[in-house]
């Protein structure tokens, strides 16, 4: 990093709030001084049709990345294709009749119904040699009608069923911390709540929804705009662009090439309030301003997701440990470039008024502190795409975030695991015998942003070694 006019960092400890450092910032006009070099990844460079073949090509050709077979290769082709090939062309048409196949091999009949609508939706061709085929499926699947029927395609997913059996307490030495409400044997669910914000990682990108992360490679629908994001169904679609990614959109490839996942997570939190509040900066500056510095710990014992009000949600989001007192003045400065940075670029895409920018960059710094001490990182087995696991050997896939489920201490012996369910919650399990009234902790499985296994599939194989050690001590008193 450089400053266009010295000095690079914070020259004392008035700029130690988020306001002040952002502020200290813009009036210094200091920059982010970024290599012109830099590779993108191969997956932001695609512009369409045909290129996104080649592309894969040149990029399979070269993958090292083990504990993916033929067939999840197979499906990760054809979404890929699906994501950006022309529309209403052949290629498109025969991607969908693949997926099909693959569905109706797996006695997904429900699934191979879904992907032939989308073929008979495109515009048909002359001696098309795959309707034949097609009907055949359809007629045997319809008959059949074999396999899941969720999530569905063109219908609101099942509600989930967000609910807590912990209750928050505050002490001296432990901080904010959950602890149970009742005596939970083994395997008993402590709690289960939707994700406040999420982010999936690119290692399974072709493979689950960048909504509610549910591995659902039969059915994946790309965004028609950007092609990067794709959703197990229409409402997580809607959903998507309504929460942040009308926003997003525009600018989420090069974010990608540029920037951490912690950092887009970041960024992707500030749009979600942005949006909540109508992308009126005058309303949210009220609201943040007068956020209490106090929060009542019982506030948490509510799950994001038991009922809808994302304002109240929000407010335990923005109220989690940030732990920005252990930081340097040079963390924190390169913390604040980068949140100035990511918001002038939103702003720049959207043409909105410079005066956004501090209010936005702010939120996003404050965020960026709340993620990487609270978010959670979900893990899935090598073998089994499907299956959340946690081990030496498994694959961090997504980042999330939550307002109960983030007031967990941590240690590396936890009484508590978290995974994934399939309706998108976070669901905890107790993995031993806890009486009423015992702490509750979690692995938050923190894997250091300079892991490129995280961001950078292609990464040689002696820098994919997971750091399983517990390193995240940060997080052990809240």
């Amino acid at each position: 990093m450089e400053a266009e006019n010295p000095p690079t960092i914070v020259e004392s400890r008035s700029c130690r709030t988020d306001k002040k450092l952002v502020a200290f910032i813009i009036e210094k006009e200091m920059r982010l001084d970024e290599p012109t070099d830099q590779d993108n990844p191969f997956w932001c460079n695609i512009i369409g049709n045909i290129n996104a073949l080649r592309l894969y090509d040149e990029y399979e050709g070269r993958r090292r990345y083990i504990g993916i077979n033929s067939d999840s290769r197979k499906l990760e082709r054809l979404n890929l294709m699906i994501a950006y090939v022309l529309p209403n062309s052949y290629l498109l048409k025969a991607a969908y009749a693949c997926r099909a196949f693959i569905a109706y091999n797996t006695l997904e009949d429900f699934y191979c119904m879904y992907n032939i609508m989308h073929v008979q939706e495109i515009i048909p061709y002359s001696n098309d040699s795959v309707k034949s085929w097609c009907k055949y499926m359809l007629d045997n699947a319809f008959n059949r009608r074999l396999g899941e029927e969720y999530p569905h395609p063109h219908k609101d997913p099942k509600t989930p069923k967000c609910f807590s059996y912990v209750s928050c307490e505050d002490s001296v030495n432990y901080g904010r911390h959950l602890h149970s409400r009742r005596t939970l044997v083994r395997g008993s669910t402590v709690l289960q709540e939707l994700p406040f914000v999420s982010l999936l990682l690119p290692v399974d990108r072709w493979m689950r929804c960048h909504k509610c992360l549910i591995h659902t490679p039969l059915v994946l629908i790309p965004c028609p705009s950007c092609s990067v994001m794709l959703y197990c169904s229409h409402t997580c679609r809607i959903r998507a662009y309504e929460e942040y990614h009308s926003l997003e959109c525009a600018m989420i490839s090069y974010l990608i090439s540029k920037y951490e996942p912690t950092e887009i997570l970041a960024l992707r939190l500030t749009i979600r309030v942005f949006k909540m509040f109508h992308e009126m900066p005058d309303v949210l500056n009220l609201y943040i301003r007068t956020l209490s510095e106090n929060m009542a710990v019982h506030e948490y014992n509510k799950p994001n997701g038991y009922d809808l009000n994302a304002e109240a949600d929000y407010k335990k989001v923005y109220r989690l440990a940030t732990n920005r007192r252990h930081l340097t003045r040079a963390q924190l400065t390169a913390n604040g470039l980068r949140a100035v940075a990511m918001s002038k670029l939103l702003v720049t895409a959207h043409n909105l008024p410079l005066s956004f920018v501090e209010l936005l960059a702010e939120l996003t710094l404050r965020h960026m502190h709340i993620v990487r001490v609270n978010a959670l990182v979900l893990h899935r087995s090598v073998d089994d795409p499907a299956k959340d696991c946690f081990d030496a050997t498994s694959v961090p896939y997504a980042l999330t975030l939550l307002t109960t489920g983030s007031m967990f201490n941590h240690s590396c012996n936890a009484n508590v695991e978290y995974s994934l369910s399939k309706y998108g919650t976070i669901k905890f399990v107790a993995n031993r015998f806890i009486s009423n009234g015992a702490m509750l902790h979690i692995n938050y499985r923190c894997v250091r942003t300079t892991d490129l296994r995280i961001w950078n599939p292609d990464a040689p194989s002696p820098h994919r070694k997971l750091d399983m050690s517990c390193h995240n001590m940060a997080v052990m008193i809240r």
